[in-house]
């Protein structure tokens, strides 16, 4: 006796075709819940502000919505001191996340800002050795490094490192993390022999799978780094182009650590005295900060500013190019670092001695 199939629909009909369902990205999908939310239940209701919330930590991962994202968390953020208190555990962690974006949308000052009170806040809530305490720590620093304020920024450092080694470990991964960005703010305070020594502990003591959680490829580029500041130019230039040909291939071409290596290369270069190579990859990171970045980024007009220098060195007619760099640069300086921040008075002055010479 046959049996009949209990589990098809219909019992011996055919079942109708499978329905194929089409999934709309998040970017596109949350923007409809959030306006349908907005309608229906008011902007400061909670789920409202928790999928603005969602939109804002998904536009923040591309770079082309960034101000979409920040503006979201901006409007986040003010709900929520509204609601809750400015200085609420979760006001304060989308403060954290909208500084972190900040940073690298290339605006450190206001990054620099919201870290500090975060930072604040949190060390005298819950005290300077809670890890919550120690992150905000991690991100002020890299804000005050950004400003080209090191030695602060080691400061910092240090007091987390120290923190991490004794409640998680030495080779506890938030450890070692600390412990290269200390390295590359000691890059920036005058100290690249113990930076050196860091890169290389650090690169002698990696575990197995380190790579795959946290890139040894960015702590070789800050040994580069380091190895250029001795003055080591033939170690470093070695290091580089290592360094590059490992982040084309994971990354690719236009990814901003790797414009970042295709940089430091130009800069070596240059001190060797191969001015058109220099050129050359200075142009290109140019065009590819432009793009990725935007005109106005500060790594933008920071790539402006060493192909005026390239320029100037080649000695060959084109300082008027070196000028219309420079007084571009100066602007951006001007308008996102003050106009007595270190970098903004020495490009003023370069630039009047150029167009001097020039006249």
């Amino acid at each position: 006796m046959k049996l009949k199939n209990l589990f098809r629909q219909g019992g011996d009909e055919p079942a109708p075709p499978e329905t194929i369902e089409i999934r709309l990205p998040p970017e596109q999908v949350l923007p409809l819940m959030l306006n349908e939310h907005i309608e229906r239940l008011g902007p400061s209701h909670p789920k409202t502000v928790k999928v603005g919330h969602q939109l804002a930590v998904v536009l923040a991962h591309k770079p082309e919505h960034h101000a979409k994202a920040l503006d979201l968390f901006r409007q986040v953020m003010s709900t929520k001191a509204d609601t809750l208190g400015e200085t609420h555990p979760e006001t304060l962690a989308v403060m954290a996340e909208c500084a972190a974006l900040l940073h690298v949308d290339g605006q450190p000052t206001t990054a620099e800002e919201l870290w500090r009170y975060v930072f604040e806040v949190r060390k005298r809530d819950l005290g300077p050795a809670h890890p919550d305490t120690l992150s905000a720590a991690c991100g002020l620093a890299r804000a005050l490094n950004a400003l080209r304020r090191a030695p602060e920024a080691a400061a910092l450092l240090r007091h987390v490192v120290d923190h991490r080694r004794r409640k998680l470990g030495k080779k506890h991964p938030d450890t070692r993390t600390a412990l290269h960005n200390l390295a590359v703010s000691l890059l920036d305070t005058a100290q690249p022999a113990e930076a050196e020594s860091i890169c290389r502990l650090l690169l002698r003591t990696s575990g197995p799978r380190e790579d795959d959680e946290h890139p040894l490829v960015d702590v070789r580029a800050n040994l580069a780094t380091a190895l250029y500041l001795q003055g080591k130019r033939e170690g470093a230039e070695s290091e580089f182009r290592a360094v590059l040909a490992e982040q084309e291939r994971r990354s690719g071409p236009e990814h901003r650590h790797t414009l970042a290596t295709r940089h430091n290369l130009a800069k070596v270069l240059n001190d060797l005295g191969r001015f058109e190579e220099a050129e050359s990859l200075l142009r290109a990171v140019l065009s590819g900060r432009a793009r990725a970045l935007g005109e106005e980024h500060l790594d933008t007009h920071r790539t402006r500013d060493n192909l005026a220098t390239v320029l100037v060195a080649r000695d060959d007619g084109r300082e008027a190019e070196a000028v219309r760099l420079l007084r571009r640069c100066l602007t951006g300086y001007r308008a996102q670092l003050g106009e007595d921040h270190p970098t903004t008075r020495t490009t003023r002055d370069r630039l009047a001695m150029l167009t001097d010479q020039s006249a």
